[in-house]
């Protein structure tokens, strides 16, 4: 009986201290901070314009990849000649504006993705489109001002544009 007792201890013991051990090492790790984009976040110092030292502001959203590519979806909606490098122009309120598509690298280039949640995952069998989780898009006026920046005098007018352009494709 006495042998038994000794070897509960023991196990007792070893367990304690396994699980002390384990309870360090996860205590260690430090847990990610991850935003979720929800409708579209604004994000700051993106593409770089000749003749502004900061970068553009970005119209950041999450892609639906059960939908066509965003390339195509532009492609087609204003009779671009190419999917690469898209850019395009637009006419709102008798101002005439250029929209620029971030290329997945070039978000990759200048935002860390790793730190937005993508919330709406996919199965490789279900993706129609695009793999990359996120899209982008920038505007300037005519004299290459940056029209989503804070402060600017078109930033309720393209939010609006930009908006109603995300629920156009999420749409078609």
């Amino acid at each position: 009986m006495f042998h038994v007792e000794q070897k509960i201890k023991t196990l007792f013991i070893k367990g304690f201290f396994v699980f002390f051990i384990g309870f360090g090492f996860y205590s260690c790790v430090t847990p990610r901070h991850t935003v979720e984009v929800g409708d579209y976040l604004l994000l700051h110092n993106g593409k770089e314009i000749l003749g502004k030292e900061k970068g553009l502001t970005c119209f950041f959203f999450e892609n639906n990849q059960r939908k066509q590519p965003i390339q195509q979806f532009l492609t087609y909606k204003y009779n671009i000649g190419s999917t690469e490098n898209i850019t395009y122009e637009v006419i709102l309120e008798k101002t005439k504006f250029k929209v620029f598509l971030y290329t997945n690298d070039e978000l990759m280039k200048y935002y860390d993705l790793s730190q937005f949640m993508v919330s709406n995952v996919e199965t490789e069998v279900n993706r129609l489109g695009s793999t990359a989780n996120f899209i982008g898009m920038s505007v300037i006026d005519e004299y290459n001002n940056d029209c989503l920046a804070d402060g600017s005098l078109y930033q309720s007018i393209m939010l609006q544009y930009l908006k109603d352009l995300k629920f156009e494709y999420n749409n078609y």
